[in-house]
């Protein structure tokens, strides 16, 4: 199995670990030693004990905050060694890797169009994987296979793509809170199932092709007002 090593065990750090397990031979880190060591037991992988320890794989998958990837591919840079990096972090671009790198640190992105939340739950992210460099995008993909479907394009879309549709989610969320607060039969708790299963449900009912004939009178309602 290939070596590969992981930073950062954040909620999506995790999720992407319990899926890398028996895929890879894989070793986790984080600063926050606390988290490190609760998330290697309890998922059976191995901790490192430094970044250069992690960096001696080979390979690198960067989960931590946007804030924190360029400060990391600088610590590589001073280490002087071979060494690929595959970037999840979703708003770094990948321009701005490379123009951060040097030459034998060498970057790639690979971006989910996804959630922490919902992988944790079983559902298969996409992920779009940069298609150059060539070689990485190969290691990438043979990295990710056992994660979610692999599409190859360009990365920095995925910025774009989950905005929007954080943006559009909240929008509705919001909208639905503001809409029944002055119901008087509309407590916090129904507004809260409303929001969590009336309309998360009918969205994952809506992406999977799988409405009620309810739920589809109002899509042709809604698509009728947007045509006009």
């Amino acid at each position: 199995m290939k070596q590969v090593g992981l930073i950062g065990v954040g909620r999506m750090g995790k999720v992407l670990t319990g899926k890398l397990a028996g895929h890879v031979n894989l070793k986790i880190f984080d600063h926050n030693e606390k988290q490190l060591q609760a998330v290697a037991q309890e998922l059976g992988v191995q901790a490192a004990a430094s970044l250069e320890e992690l960096a001696g794989l080979g390979t690198i998958i960067l989960v931590v905050p946007d804030r924190e990837v360029i400060s990391l591919i600088k610590d590589f840079n001073q280490m002087g060694r071979p060494l690929n990096v595959i970037n999840v972090a979703t708003n770094v671009a990948t321009h701005a890797l490379a123009v951060t790198a040097s030459p034998q640190v060498r970057c790639i992105g690979a971006k989910f169009v996804a959630q922490a939340r919902e992988m944790a739950l079983g559902a298969e992210p996409v992920i779009i994987v940069d298609e150059r460099p060539g070689d990485l995008a190969v290691l990438a993909q043979e990295i990710l296979a056992s994660v979610g479907k692999i599409i190859l394009g360009q990365s920095d879309c995925v910025t774009y793509i989950n905005t929007q549709a954080a943006e559009k989610a909240l929008t509705a969320a919001v909208l639905i809170e503001e809409t029944l607060r002055c119901q008087p039969y509309a407590n916090a708790d129904v507004i809260k199932s409303a929001i969590r299963q009336v309309a998360a449900g009918i969205l994952k009912g809506y992406a999977d092709d799988d409405l009620g004939p309810f739920a589809r009178e109002i899509v042709r309602a809604i698509r009728s007002k947007l045509m006009k």
